[in-house]
């Protein structure tokens, strides 16, 4: 069956002229970092609501007025990361601060209409207890506009503004009611998420697919009808797109309102969702699920069935898995888990790192009781994310990486040795057999190679 899309080269747009439009940097002269009086900045309450319970999603919005041009203003594009302001909460208890700061978003000029910016507290605070808070954002998402630079290329300039303060009251839940939101969430989740077009779709329009399958097939071909059956098929699988795309962002909404409720049975569910992630690019429920970790009143029991998921040698290990019990135990301390910068780049804070070692350790010894696809896996899964292991361990992973080669598929096999040539290939270390000897040979090490010890 033709697919529409595949169409696009067969047709040609011409269009004459451009429009010429002055960057907003261009219209005035540069802007000191300690000077942001040209902007306003207040905080008001998302959609006029102040009053939530324990486990809601929680929004105040920053509104942002440029008096002149010149600025640009950071948008809070990334879902996952907390946002660059710094939420401020009093009174100083009820609540806890699970992440530290990090950048998302990229820059827009700011136009002379306010930009209204939803920032999700539970991204950044967990509101532990019932109570009226106020809060205020201190936030450094201002800065000098770069009309025409790449969107996330540059970083936030070193000044802040602290908002007004806006009250939010915190209303106890019901259990019973919470366990049941619990349910209702995690069936609209069992859908699984579309992402080609239907059968059902492919079936409905079948007749005009096949009329233009057979002008393509069996030239001359009449242009016209051609061109109008592949206009009209194109709107027809845009508006199908539309629609995936748009329950992909309810579902998402669903996962987001999952992740955030306290109780056990949510616990128990976002386990659930963050063992059936398949790191496939498919669904982020598991990585949203890993965001809303904090929120659960019972870490005792959250970590308890992550630990037991990571010592199961029956699961493979994943990157999902591993963050969300490294995250875990953070907050069951009450910690907060943060990155810090360096030289640009953020990183894990070394006892971070220790502790991420100390896991892949557990799993390497865990090898010999594991067979067929769950070791080669395993091995695989210990050779890209590998990080913070002892001398010893780095050996006994390089040995299993040697043995379980052979089996790998060659996308597997390119990354490890674009990964960890040296850890894996290096000529002090014993030559190993085929085929990975050979691949050594033809590969050479890249620069952003990172050490398995």
């Amino acid at each position: 069956m033709i697919a529409v899309r595949s169409l696009i080269p067969f047709i040609a747009v011409f269009a004459m002229g451009l429009s010429y439009r002055p960057g907003l940097a261009q219209q005035s002269g540069p802007i000191s970092p300690a000077d942001s009086s040209g902007v306003t900045i207040r905080l008001e309450p998302h959609e006029k609501q102040t009053h939530f319970e324990l486990g809601d999603p929680i929004a105040l919005d920053l509104v942002l007025t440029a008096k002149s041009s010149g600025y640009a203003v950071f948008m809070d594009s990334n879902g996952f990361n907390a946002p660059q302001d710094l939420v401020n909460v009093t009174p100083t208890d009820g609540w806890f601060r699970p992440r530290g700061h990090q950048y998302g978003g990229s820059p827009e000029d700011l136009g002379q209409g306010p930009v209204r910016i939803p920032v999700m507290l539970n991204r950044s605070i967990v509101f532990q207890r019932p109570g009226h808070y106020e809060i205020t954002i201190t936030t450094r998402r201002l800065l000098p506009s770069r009309t025409g630079a790449p969107g996330g290329c540059c970083r936030p300039v070193d000044w802040s503004e602290t908002t007004n303060a806006v009250g939010v009251d915190i209303l106890p839940r019901d259990e019973h009611e919470e366990s049941v939101l619990v349910a209702q969430l995690s069936s609209l989740l069992e859908k699984k998420p579309e992402t080609q077009l239907s059968d059902e779709w492919k079936k409905q329009h079948e007749p005009l697919l096949g009329e233009l399958d057979n002008l393509l097939k069996n030239p001359p071909a009449d242009p016209q009808r051609m061109m109008k059956l592949a206009g009209t098929l194109r709107a027809a699988e845009d508006a199908e797109f539309a629609r995936i795309e748009k329950d992909r962002g309810a579902r998402h909404e669903t996962a987001v309102r999952l992740s955030y409720l306290q109780g056990d049975d949510a616990v128990r569910a976002k386990v659930r969702w963050i063992l059936a992630d398949k790191e496939d690019g498919s669904d982020d429920t598991g990585l949203v699920m890993v965001n809303g970790l904090a929120h659960s009143r019972n870490l005792q029991l959250q970590v308890q069935l992550l630990q037991a998921a990571w010592d199961d040698t029956g699961r493979v290990p994943t990157g999902v898995l591993q963050s969300a019990l490294q995250q875990s135990k953070a907050f069951l301390q009450h910690e907060t888990f943060e990155w810090y910068d360096s030289h640009g780049v953020m990183l894990r804070h070394p006892e971070v790192v220790e502790e991420y070692g100390r896991e892949l350790g557990e799993i390497i010894a865990t090898l010999p009781q594991r067979t067929g696809s769950n070791r080669q896996l395993t091995t695989y899964y210990l050779g890209t994310a590998s990080g913070g292991l002892k001398p010893a361990e780095a050996s006994r992973l390089r040995a299993e990486i040697v043995e379980e080669f052979a089996g790998m598929s060659p996308g597997m096999q390119n990354t490890l040795l674009g990964m960890r040539w040296k850890e894996i290939c290096d000529s002090a270390l014993p030559v190993p057999s085929e085929p990975l000897k050979s691949s050594c040979a033809s590969t050479r090490p890249t620069a952003s190679e990172a050490p398995i010890r």
